[in-house]
């Protein structure tokens, strides 16, 4: 923009803009830093600065570090800056009031030099403008503080957009990670914790947005109450707040602070529109910052990634951030994606069990187990890699691979009394078109009976989905596969898993079978057991047959059908057809 016209005669005119930018300011008075070694030069900018319409409230330094008191001491509208200031430069001071201050105020670069690489130093580090003392005058000098100051307070309103909530006034996420990287950097004691209010959907559900934006804005405040000027609180989306707590270096003082914080946040809000107050509660998740080799950003995840824990643990919790759990995270993930790839790569293979009548010693069926044939880890059992068989994605595509490859080794035997189970995970049992995905299977199986196909689903499917369970129970039956309860006894749910679920096997665990030839009260659970399945008509397989002592008792009680290491261990399908030859 230019501040003045220069016509034929020599003489300058005020422009339309520069005309307005000034009568804006008419009626205001700018606080003004003249900041020059020499005091005839500050003389000369005071008097330049009198004839104006403008009022002015000018402080005046004559080295870097008077201004630097000067300018922690005051807000400034503008600082006026010469290029020689003794031993130092004007760009020392432009540099520190830009980075070290983080002032967005104007600051215009006077000098006598008409050098244009000294220009161009100062407008990269953030001067406003750039005059020479040799062609300076009063309205020149007028217009270039004022367009100057009007330049600042649009930039800093951009930065302020780009920096604050709009709702609350609060950091943003952009400012935050400046100022948290600022404290790694320099390597300062402070905690980041985030912040998560429980129950805030409810508010904005039951009494509409605005009424949620007061919430919001009332908790904010609160929040402002008790933060010291060197922590930053932020917003960064919906109702999660983050503090960054300077100075705090352990986790006893980083909790009583937090302490009375979570007591602000759940005093009662009134709510005056609808005659009644809401309370609302929060989560927690903190980690110290003590590192500084870590970035902002994974030190903002951890305190992410620890509030959801201490949101799953319930409401009002603080939870600090555990390295070991985050170890826990990450080789679970890496389990995970392993696991996927080991199924598009056959890491996976099926062994077999067999279970008997114990008492004419005739194959009845065979329980199909997982096993992997880990690239790095080696042959891994089934608990070795729980968390996968029991994730809702990943826990789906193996419980698939089970299925279709049990079908198929069971077509490969031709064994049309042969009963072949597969464990079915919760998370596989409950997942979206299990019934549709099991018949395409057994479709693509003509030659394996749907009744040779039995499910083993556990009694730890929780209480709450038992409807659902019974349902998918139900619709697998219409197929004809059966459906076998897991590790019965062990649960709460037994009696209920009974009356409600449409069953064809039950298969009692081994825990009440090891102890049966010491244990009296075991021996007498296993007798209700046996007199259950034949109330019930189901057919009973006892599992953990170790000893033809354990046989024989079982037996004696009348338990007809078992598996066990006494019978045989698992064993490779090839070895299990050998097996099933020789006996």
């Amino acid at each position: 923009m230019l501040l003045n016209q220069t016509v034929e005669s020599g003489e300058t005119v005020e422009s339309g803009e520069a005309m307005d930018a000034i009568q804006a300011y008419e009626g205001t008075s700018l606080n003004l830093l003249i900041v020059d070694d020499d005091d005839v030069d500050r003389e000369r900018l005071r008097r330049m600065l009198s004839k104006s319409d403008i009022q002015t409230r000018v402080s005046e330094a004559a080295s870097v570090e008077d201004s630097l008191v000067y300018l922690s001491r005051d807000d400034y509208d503008c600082v006026i800056i010469d290029y020689r200031l003794g031993l130092s430069s004007g760009l020392t001071l432009l540099d520190n009031i830009r980075t070290t201050m983080n002032n967005h105020c104007a600051v215009i670069m006077i000098t006598g030099l008409g050098d244009e690489e000294v220009a161009a130093e100062a407008m990269r580090l953030g001067a406003s403008d750039y005059l020479l003392k040799s062609q300076l005058q009063s309205s020149q000098l007028i217009h270039a503080i004022v367009n100057s100051i009007h330049r600042a307070e649009l930039e800093k309103k951009l930065h302020d957009m780009a920096h604050y909530d709009n709702l609350t006034g609060l950091a943003s996420r952009p400012l935050l990670l400046e100022n948290l990287q600022s404290t790694v950097t320099n390597n300062e004691a402070a905690a980041v914790a985030f912040l998560d209010l429980d129950n805030f959907k409810p508010v904005n559900d039951n009494y509409g947005h605005d009424t949620g934006d007061y919430v919001l804005v009332t908790i904010a405040n609160r929040l402002k109450q008790i933060l010291r000027k060197s922590d930053t609180l932020s917003r960064i989306g919906g109702d999660e707040f983050v503090l960054l707590l300077r100075g705090i270096s352990n986790q006893r003082e980083c909790n009583r602070f937090l302490t009375r914080l979570i007591h602000l946040i759940n005093t009662p809000i009134e709510l005056p529109e609808f005659d009644c107050q809401v309370q609302v509660s929060a989560s927690i998740g903190v980690t110290l910052v003590t590192d500084n080799c870590l970035d902002a950003d994974t030190i903002l995840r951890r305190a992410d990634q620890t509030m959801y824990q201490a949101k799953h643990a319930g409401n009002n919790k603080i939870l600090f951030f555990d390295p070991e759990e985050e170890k826990r995270q990450y080789d679970r993930r890496a389990m995970l994606q392993a696991a996927e790839r080991g199924i598009e790569c056959n890491e996976f293979e099926l062994y077999y069990q067999p279970q008997i009548d114990m008492i004419n010693h005739r194959i009845i069926g065979a329980e199909a187990l997982i096993r992997w044939n880990h690239p790095t880890l080696g042959f891994l059992h089934p608990m070795e890699f729980r968390e996968a068989l029991e994730h809702p994605s990943t826990g789906v595509l193996i419980g698939e691979w089970v299925l279709k490859e049990a079908l198929k080794q069971h077509a490969a035997w031709n064994k049309k009394d042969l009963v072949v189970s597969v464990n079915i995970a919760p998370a596989h049992l409950l997942s979206k078109r299990f019934f549709q995905r099991l018949a395409l299977l057994l479709k693509n199986a003509p030659d394996v009976p749907p009744e040779s196909l039995e499910i083993e689903i556990l009694e730890t499917v929780s209480v709450s989905d038992i409807d659902s369970a019974v349902e998918v129970v139900k619709v697998c039956q219409q197929l004809g596969v059966h459906v076998a309860l897991d590790d019965f006894g062990t649960g709460y749910a037994s009696l209920s898993y009974l009356k409600q679920l449409p069953l064809n096997t039950l298969k009692m665990d081994k825990s009440f079978v090891l102890n049966l030839l010491t244990n009296p009260e075991d021996r007498a659970i296993i007798a209700c057991i046996v007199e259950l399945s034949k109330t019930f008509g189901y057919k009973l397989i006892a599992e953990g047959v170790e000893s033809q002592e354990l046989e024989q008792a079982l037996i004696g009680i009348g338990c007809q059908f078992g598996q066990g290491y006494f019978i045989a261990k698992p064993m490779s399908a090839d070895a299990m057809s050998s097996w099933m030859i020789s006996h």
